[in-house]
């Protein structure tokens, strides 16, 4: 395999694992979690994205639904555009999690989506290191062009 086909595949297989490896467990908490709500008490701008909007991130108290538990400190996945005034709806995966995740699929998807993307680029590589490689061991490969036999055709 030639590094113009690694390179890709090395890329690709790196963006997808990571954004599925972010996504994966963020969903399982959205549809399995604890129902409950996120006060914050602790926020923080972040750096601008990519249009320049800053949001920000929060920590705080999280409370079950049927008021089996709380959680104090912890971070909730999400931004904000403002500090919460009032309690939010969240999820956690049990008593002992570190982190509440709102209750939004499309920033769960949206990265799913991107690693899905970012694992094409490795298959198209793969398909191509397979043809260059089927190519050069074919017979018409070996003998240099495309007639089939040597000495011209």
């Amino acid at each position: 395999m030639r590094w113009v086909h690694a390179v890709p595949i090395a890329i690709g297989l790196a963006v997808g694992i990571w954004m599925f490896h972010a996504a994966v467990p963020r969903l399982i908490t959205q549809l399995t979690g604890v129902d409950g709500r996120f006060g914050a008490e602790r926020c923080v701008w972040g750096e601008p994205d990519f249009e320049g909007e800053r949001t920000m991130t929060c920590r705080g108290s999280f409370t079950a639904a049927d008021g089996s538990f709380s959680l104090a400190g912890i971070r909730i996945d999400g931004v904000f555009d403002e500090r919460p005034q009032a309690p939010v709806a969240a999820r956690v995966s049990g008593p002992d999690a570190d982190h509440a995740v709102q209750l939004d699929f499309l920033t769960t998807f949206a990265p799913m989506g991107l690693g899905l993307t970012a694992f094409a680029f490795p298959a198209w590589a793969l398909t191509a290191a397979t043809r260059d490689l089927l190519t050069r061991r074919s017979p018409a490969g070996l003998l240099g062009g495309a007639g089939g036999a040597p000495g011209g055709g």
